[in-house]
């Protein structure tokens, strides 16, 4: 069915199709986006007999201009017939894929692996390693990059000897790219440019692993070898996914000699000399362990991860502690309670004060996945390297790593219990409640709510709650505000006996605070434990006088409360 796009441009047809090549970009990029306008006014056989061979000439344009040009084209489909005539748009993508700019080209390569789909591959199967050779000879040296890019999205359809062929132009782009950002040499172009090629081709290849494995292991494992030497960390680093793919295509593979093969090629990169590949590989590490097993990953990098722990280098440090969870899940308890916990201790004092922030952080992780480890692990352990961590997390100069660490004590106060919440535990809640930084004193605010949650009104009220009421005689109006936000987040968990026998009290004693913002937070609370409170009538005669104080804010608030109750 011919597609119709009514042409509000305010230009005739004709005027379009000679800005085409006009003097003035503008001009030409305004045709390029009104090219469906054109296409709908020519219909489809004149657009596949004319327009399209008239746009095959325009490739030499600017990159503004072909920007447009190929998101145009990329949706151009129903213009030239449907998917029977996906292959008149071949040529462009083509011609496309040879462009200077890095989007164009990979706008196209895409593009073109959408129009394989439409299209019978065997039938085109000349047609498509044509397109491929030509863009690995071609003299536009990014061409290259899309040629490996294609190959993966028709190499499982095409006969063996065709994909022998490909195998072949694979490797010696392969060899060619990394011998060229070597030598730096014929080509006058950046070596920045040159490692993006190398780079777009070796992710390119996780596709190609998909469809070749294992029919044609051997050419994999031949370029993973070549690549897996060369001096450029960002080209060994895609060697990395090239593997766990391999392993993954075929598990079987497992059992045989080529898979040990694959084995040591990891080992080597969780060994880099580069911490990047050592931090690539540790992220990698939920992927790593699915496809080797408990029993591989502990023989082989379980180790590797442990040094990761104590990496000078303090992202690598901290993405280890992220995968914590992950490593315990594939170890025994043994390895657990000797090998890991004691390394939290361990980065709590560590001497490096330059990178303390760091280590602060890959602390806080530790914390937050031993959620996953912890039903395995008695107090005794816990608290011998949880405690002297945690401590020195309250007392961290960066407050932002001070109210990070909070969560830690509400965690580990519903998995172990009261017991976890002893005086030096408790000291440290309180530090957080004082805190100089809102934000901190906030946080600390809803772990007493989730305390109080999973431990229960009695024992909060009796451990926790008198603590911070006690507050309310602080000389800071920070820490008797304080008083007031934890009131106002627990109530609904507390006893009503304790409501109106304690908490009515100190409300009570707040309200006559020589701090406006004291009393105005009295007022507010007041509105929300008015059902938990048995004398509605003291509640008003407190809210009365505050609805005559001398402070606007406060009789606001105050009347708000009154028209509540």
């Amino acid at each position: 069915m011919k597609k119709v796009i009514e042409n509000k441009t305010g230009q005739t047809v004709n005027q379009l199709i000679d800005d085409l090549k006009h003097e003035d970009i503008r001009k030409r990029q305004n045709a390029v986006t009104n090219l469906p306008v054109i296409a709908s006014s020519l219909g489809p056989e004149r657009t596949r007999l004319e327009l399209i061979p008239f746009l095959n000439e325009l490739m030499d344009d600017e990159e503004e201009v072909l920007t447009v040009l190929v998101e145009v084209l990329s949706n151009f489909l129903d213009f030239v017939g449907g998917a029977q005539h996906a292959s008149i748009l071949f040529a462009p993508m083509e011609a496309l894929c040879k462009s200077d700019e890095q989007s164009v080209r990979e706008k196209a390569s895409s593009s073109i692996k959408k129009l394989i789909q439409l299209i019978d591959i065997k039938k085109n199967e000349d047609m498509l390693m044509n397109l491929i050779k030509r863009l690995k000879d071609s003299d536009q040296y990014f061409a290259k990059a899309p040629a490996c890019d294609i190959i993966p999205s028709f190499y499982a359809s095409i006969s063996s000897q065709s994909q022998q062929e490909l195998n072949n132009i694979y490797l010696i782009l392969s060899k060619d790219e990394i011998s060229i950002i070597r030598k730096q040499s014929s080509i006058n172009l950046p070596v920045k440019q040159k490692n993006y090629l190398c780079i777009k081709i070796l992710s390119y290849q996780q596709d190609l692993i998909k469809v070749s494995c294992p029919k044609n292991e051997d050419f994999v494992l031949q370029i993973i070898n070549n690549l897996i030497k060369d001096e450029q960390d960002l080209i060994r680093i895609y060697l990395v996914d090239a593997c766990v793919q391999y392993l993954k295509v075929e598990p079987k593979l497992v059992k045989y000699k080529k898979n040990y093969y694959i084995y040591q090629m990891l080992k080597s990169l969780s060994e880099d000399r580069s911490w990047r590949i050592r931090y690539y590989f540790c992220d990698k590490l939920a992927e790593i362990t699915k496809v080797l097993g408990k029993v591989e990953f502990k023989k082989q990098f379980f180790q590797n991860y442990i040094s990761y722990l104590e990496d000078q280098e303090p992202e690598l440090r901290a993405v280890a502690a992220l995968k914590l969870d992950i490593v315990g899940g594939n170890i025994e308890v043994d390895d657990i309670v000797s090998k890991l916990i004691p390394l939290v201790k361990k980065l709590s004092t560590d001497g490096l004060n330059y990178v303390r922030n760091e280590d602060s952080d890959v602390r806080i992780s530790l914390f937050k996945q031993l959620n996953q480890i912890t039903n395995v692990l008695g107090i005794d352990m816990l608290s011998q390297s949880i405690i002297p961590a945690l401590t020195d997390l309250a007392q961290d100069k960066n407050w932002r790593i001070r109210q990070s660490s909070i969560e830690i004590i509400s965690f580990f106060a519903k998995e172990i219990g009261q017991e976890f919440l002893n005086d030096k535990i408790l000291k440290i809640l309180m530090d957080w409640l004082q805190d100089k930084v809102y934000a901190v004193r906030e946080s600390a605010v809803i772990s007493v709510k989730n305390i109080l949650q999973n431990l229960g009104s009695s024992w909060t009220e009796k451990n926790v709650m008198t603590k911070i009421l006690n507050l309310s005689n602080q000389p800071n109006y920070l820490h008797r505000e304080t008083v007031i936000f934890t009131i106002m987040q627990v109530f609904k968990q507390l006893n009503q006996d304790y409501i109106n026998k304690t908490i009515l009290p100190i409300l009570t004693q707040l309200s006559k605070d020589p701090v406006p913002n004291i009393r105005f937070n009295v007022a507010k609370s007041l509105k929300n434990l008015g059902s938990s409170i048995r004398d509605k009538d003291y509640v008003k005669k407190i809210l009365t006088a505050l609805n005559e104080d001398s402070d606007g804010d406060v009789k606001y608030f105050a009347k708000i409360s009154l028209d509540s109750l």
